[in-house]
């Protein structure tokens, strides 16, 4: 073969790689697009559950109206999901490990109860506090798991990692307690019980998360979603019986927090795991700081709640703290 043959060979196969590599960049940034798209996503439907339980529990208007006990929603919520999520067919797969799948199958049960736990006591809260305080409150998560890690976990906060800390404190507590404290003489009242009631869901949020660290990755998102709203059905219905709360829902009512539930908790979920093998844990986990942003856009615009400047600056404190944080972890 002459030289320019093979020159002219060499450099058909030089543009052959070029448009191979622009092509699987292509495709590679438009994967990652989804990722983000499918975070966003996340975060805007997490939001969901966060407020529109509020204008239910608030229905008042007609004389015949039902107002359900925020027990009732966390039950309709947990039941649907258990439906929807329910496996149409049994796996063909056989356990190896007895020991181990029973010790899988606690801690998804243990999971349920963290996660219907932290749903109740938000929608209790969420009944006597704002949903704008509330979507702020719930970021105590973050403070509970630093907390936590502190002190079972033996970790530490490094110097650069202290000011990112204060922050989410100053902005997830600090601020809308304080203002509430101080909008009713610094007393005790109905509205700051409700936001305690906030702040311990995001206690058992916390524990959540770090039960669900303890899963192994082989299990199906399904399967999780379906034995936690198992869980948490039965739990919702068993206080339910024990309290004799009655079981006064509409059919409105009962279609509105059905989609809700599933939209906020269970495809919340399956976008936020699909976000997760796409862009990777700390991207996702930025992505879906912003479920605060949605909740108190949400907020004004369903519930027509007002938003002050402390609100602004209380979500501003915990996003700049959550993100400043899970960067300086990323990076160690």
């Amino acid at each position: 073969m002459s030289w320019d043959k093979k020159n002219q060979v060499y450099q058909q196969m030089r543009k052959f790689d070029i448009k191979k590599i622009s092509l699987f960049s292509k495709l590679q940034n438009k994967t990652v697009g989804i990722g983000f798209l499918f975070a966003i996503m996340a975060a805007a439907f997490s939001a969901l559950p966060n407020v529109i339980p509020k204008s239910l529990m608030e229905e008042q208007v007609a004389e015949a109206s039902i107002v359900p006990n925020p027990m009732m929603l966390v039950f309709v919520i947990y039941i649907v999901n258990s439906l929807l999520f329910s496996p149409f067919r049994k796996s063909d797969r056989k356990s190896a490990n007895i020991k181990k799948g029973r010790t899988t199958l606690i801690l998804l049960i243990l999971l349920g109860i963290a996660e219907s736990a932290g749903t109740l006591s938000y929608t209790l809260g969420l009944q006597e506090t704002s949903a704008t305080n509330a979507s702020i409150l719930v970021n105590s998560e973050t403070i509970f798991a630093i907390l936590l890690g502190i002190m079972i976990f033996k970790e530490k906060l490094s110097k650069q990692e202290m000011l990112p800390f204060i922050l989410i404190v100053i902005g997830s507590i600090i601020i809308p307690v304080g203002v509430d404290m101080n909008h009713n003489n610094w007393e005790l009242s109905n509205f700051m019980i409700g936001d305690l009631f906030i702040i311990m869901s995001g206690f058992f949020y916390c524990l959540d998360t770090f039960i669900a660290k303890k899963l192994s990755d082989s299990i199906k998102t399904r399967h999780i979603v379906h034995i936690m709203s198992c869980t948490g059905a039965i739990m919702a219905l068993t206080l339910m019986l024990l309290f004799q709360i009655p079981f006064d829902i509409n059919l409105e009512q009962l279609s509105i927090i059905s989609i809700v539930g599933y939209l906020g908790i269970g495809v919340t979920m399956m976008f936020f795991v699909i976000a997760l093998r796409i862009i990777g844990a700390v991207r996702t986990v930025l992505i879906y700081a912003t479920t605060t942003v949605f909740s108190i856009i949400y907020s004004f615009f369903i519930l027509s709640e007002n938003i002050t400047i402390l609100n602004i600056a209380s979500a501003g404190c915990v996003l700049v703290g959550l993100f400043v944080l899970r960067n300086r972890i990323s990076a160690d």
